[in-house]
């Protein structure tokens, strides 16, 4: 289905953002299945109320879309409610804003149950929100013929909102029945070390992923390609415990509060992390917007000073070197690979080794408790044994994770 894209900028000075979210804004509408017509910019200092981009361009793109016969317009912005229905009756075309193209791509990602529940939340999030946003802007009332009565165009308005929360109310109870699931999962790995990949999308996690612990998870150079949280078991010499590596959902500039919230689950796997991997493509020429965007979610989900690795994947399609020098500055715990030529994963093994070890704590302990013994054995670096009188002197280093295992009361 063909598609004309649009973004409003303020003025001359932003044209390059506008142009640069423009491409992306491509990709997502590609990532959507539609063909990309046309791609504008309007400037305009202050957003129409009433049309976004100004009543005469709405016009204009009418006749346009006549003309070569195409049925969608997509705009970059997210729009008002108001702002939507105006724009649909002026043009007779579907309206589709940035919000809910995104929610689109991820209705045509989602593969599992959890996946596909997520997304539909946030549909019905969105409509229920422009369903609010209506019913504020514009008075439907007069519909009835009498002031000060609900009329029936509002009354039909009210029923769908209804509706709308009773669905989402169900939805997110199946949620629940899955995340009660999950969590009983998630105790069975509770004596794991955790290592979470998060990066904006499609930078090739998927394929780290693989690499790093041998495995065959989905991979596709598309937007989105991966929503569902996927764990598999990584290999670290040296640490004497059981790691595994979570791979998620991709972040994008604006995403959506609702789809966030929505996949608040799936997400969880990076609140749970002992280390974060941020997967950085460093050829992108929009690297440094890339990785501030990813910073940002991770500082609103207070995860900002968890132990983490940027990993600069890629490096085999940048040009200038330099580029490589200026980033391990900035970074002082970065690695860079290719993760195609598979380039520098050794490296990124050694600095996950790295970490996991910075995160180890000194102990000692004397103690009689055979089974502690046992556990200090099967969870900690053993430095020094002994047997006094009867009891077994320990010292050696614990992760941070199991250190309660070798905290004094436990002797």
């Amino acid at each position: 289905m063909k598609a004309i894209l649009i973004s409003l900028i303020r003025n001359n000075k932003d044209r390059w953002k506008g142009l640069d979210r423009l491409e992306e804004l491509e990709e997502l509408a590609k990532s959507a299945e539609f063909e990309v017509f046309e791609k504008f910019i309007q400037i305009r200092e202050k957003p129409d109320p009433a049309y976004l981009i100004g009543k005469g361009k709405i016009f204009e793109l009418k006749k346009i879309c006549d003309y070569y016969k195409i049925p969608v317009i997509i705009f970059d912005n997210d729009l008002t409610p108001i702002q939507k229905r105006n724009i649909e009756k002026a043009t007779n075309k579907k309206i589709i804003d940035r919000t809910e193209l995104i929610i689109e791509i991820f209705r045509k990602r989602a593969r599992t149950s959890e996946a596909k529940i997520q997304v539909e939340i946030a549909y019905w999030q969105y409509q229920l929100t422009h369903l609010v946003g209506l019913s504020k802007e514009i008075s439907l009332s007069r519909l009835a013929g009498v002031p000060g009565t609900r009329g029936p165009g509002e009354q039909l308005l009210e029923n769908e909102k209804r509706r709308i929360k009773e669905r989402i109310r169900h939805l997110q109870s199946k949620l629940k029945d899955i995340e009660r699931t999950k969590e009983i999962q998630k105790e069975s790995r509770r004596e794991f070390i955790k290592i979470s990949l998060v990066g904006y999308t499609n930078v090739g996690k998927s394929t780290i992923m693989n690499l790093l612990t041998k495995s065959n998870v989905y991979v596709d150079d598309k937007l989105f390609a991966t929503l569902d949280a996927t764990t598999r078991n990584l290999k670290i010499n040296g640490i004497p415990y059981k790691v595994v590596l979570s791979d998620t959902v991709g972040f994008i500039r604006d995403l959506p509060p609702n789809l966030i919230a929505s996949f608040k689950a799936t997400l969880s796997v990076i609140e749970d992390a002992d280390l974060i991997l941020h997967v950085v493509d460093i050829s992108h020429p929009n690297v440094n917007e890339h990785i501030e965007t990813v910073e940002k979610i991770l500082s609103e989900m207070g995860l900002e000073e968890k132990p983490k690795i940027m990993v600069f994947n890629k490096m085999d399609l940048i040009i200038d070197k330099n580029q490589i020098y200026r980033f391990r500055e900035k970074f002082s715990d970065s690695v860079f690979i290719s993760a195609k030529l598979k380039i520098g994963i050794e490296k990124l093994l050694e600095k996950i080794k790295e970490l996991i070890l910075r995160q180890f704590l000194e102990f000692e302990i004397i103690t009689e408790n055979y089974n502690l013994y046992s556990k200090i054995r099967k969870f900690a670096l053993i430095e020094e044994e002994e047997i006094l009188d009867g009891k077994i002197r320990i010292k050696g280093i614990i992760h941070k994770r199991f250190y309660s295992y070798v905290d004094n009361n436990n002797s």
